[in-house]
């Protein structure tokens, strides 16, 4: 979790760090855009006015951001006026205080208090199919519903786009229609893809309550395959800069698990899970500048995803090397209301050596990389899918665990949970 540096403030849309001194706010007066149209200059003519909208102005900034032609049909507009040249937000068509706050690369909304606010950018990455759609979808309505009820906290949307995102790429789909997800498209084949869902965590009870800006980035697995693929695409940037990292590994896609596990619609296996995670590490290095002897200081939360399918019954010894018993520390509920390390840190024991004996050491190895680590076991869904369909219902396990380990561990805010 990274503090706001004082006079300066780090974007969770577009991670660019910008000088609170020189941004660009909105005003709402509905006349001011088209007295600005009307007046401004040739030049300006040309690069903010509609043809398609009249009256609105053209939204470069939001535009290039999103992947969109400033001058094509999908070009974003608005009818409120962008004042890009004011350093006390005063609009200057009007002479009016303008108080909607905009980050002057990427016009997404800047909140009051941001200067001092944490901010926490938590990345969910993994191979293809390791279930990250799924995580995110049920982990944010986890946090809007019993963690909200459990530690006296609100969640909630920072923009409209997050809304209507979550709204119709996940929730419908999902809890309404109780189908699993789509794939997620790659941010190479998809721009949109690349939009963060933000959302602003109140915790209650403090003297003081505190709010941190939350940015969940939904990455597709092929967007990972190599170093190279993730710095064409730019992922490199949010992975650099993130407050924790949530690394799924999908028990399935593991050929020593797979091949002893019986069960119905078995998935191929997958990449080398240790592989991704060491094109990962790479990255923050680079990025970070970090020698090779150094430790990451970004907390990982290494996460087994789809546990209910490994908590059956064995049906032969070699099915009863891969699943977890009924003394399994996963069996022993957290503490409700509070941080319960013995329980994290009894899980994370036991897991580490499954993945150890399961994947391999040099994965452990490169675990260790980073500072501050944890191991966990989740399940988003519940159970198996029939097909596409949930006919089950959705009956999530432990899926706060990894966040609230990762808000504990992130700068050092363990007492919110005691």
């Amino acid at each position: 979790m990274s503090k706001t540096e004082k006079g300066r403030y780090t974007c969770p849309f577009c991670f660019s760090s910008i000088d609170l001194s020189r941004i660009h706010y909105e005003c709402t007066n509905p006349l001011c855009a088209k007295t600005f149209l009307e007046k401004c200059s040739e030049a300006d003519a040309r690069r903010y006015r509609s043809e398609l909208h009249p009256g609105e102005e053209i939204d470069l900034e939001n535009s290039v951001f999103l992947g969109r032609d400033p001058r094509g049909r999908d070009a974003v507009t608005t009818k409120n006026h962008i004042v890009r040249n004011s350093s006390d937000g005063v609009c200057d068509i009007c002479g009016r205080a303008a108080y909607l706050r905009l980050c002057p690369v990427c016009h997404n909304p800047i909140p009051q208090g941001a200067e001092d606010s944490e901010s926490t950018v938590f990345v969910v990455l993994g191979s293809k199919g390791v279930g990250k759609s799924h995580y995110i979808a049920v982990l944010i309505n986890q946090l809007k519903n019993s963690f909200a009820t459990e530690f006296d906290t609100t969640l909630s949307p920072a923009t409209d786009r997050t809304t209507v995102k979550y709204r119709d790429t996940y929730y419908k789909r999902l809890y309404e229609e109780r189908r699993k997800l789509n794939s997620t498209p790659s941010f190479e084949a998809d721009r949109a893809a690349r939009d963060p869902m933000i959302y602003y965590l109140r915790f209650l009870k403090e003297d003081h309550p505190r709010v941190y800006t939350l940015a969940f980035f939904d990455t597709a697995g092929e967007d990972l395959d190599s170093t190279d693929k993730m710095l064409s695409l730019n992922i490199n940037a949010f992975i650099s800069r993130a407050s924790g990292i949530v690394y799924l590994v999908d028990p399935l896609q593991i050929p020593y698990i797979n091949s002893r596990i019986r069960m119905e619609n078995k998935p191929h296996t997958g990449p080398d899970v240790n592989d991704k995670l060491s094109y990962i590490a790479g990255i923050i290095r680079s990025n970070n500048k970090l020698r090779s002897r150094d430790k990451i200081d970004i907390p990982l939360a290494v996460v087994l995803t789809k546990a209910d399918v490994l908590m059956k019954a064995p049906e032969n010894e070699e099915e009863n090397k891969v699943l977890f018993g009924p003394e399994s520390s996963l069996n022993i509920d957290r503490e409700r209301g509070r941080y319960d390390k013995t329980n994290f840190d009894e899980i994370s024991t036991e897991m580490q050596e499954y993945l150890r004996r399961t994947v391999s050491p040099a994965f452990i190895q490169t675990v260790s990389q980073f500072r501050h680590h944890e191991f966990f076991a989740v399940s988003a869904l519940g159970n198996n899918p029939t097909g596409s369909v949930l006919t089950r219902g959705i009956t999530p396990y432990r899926v706060e665990d990894p966040f609230i380990w990762l808000l504990n561990t992130c700068g050092g805010s363990q007492e919110r949970f005691k």
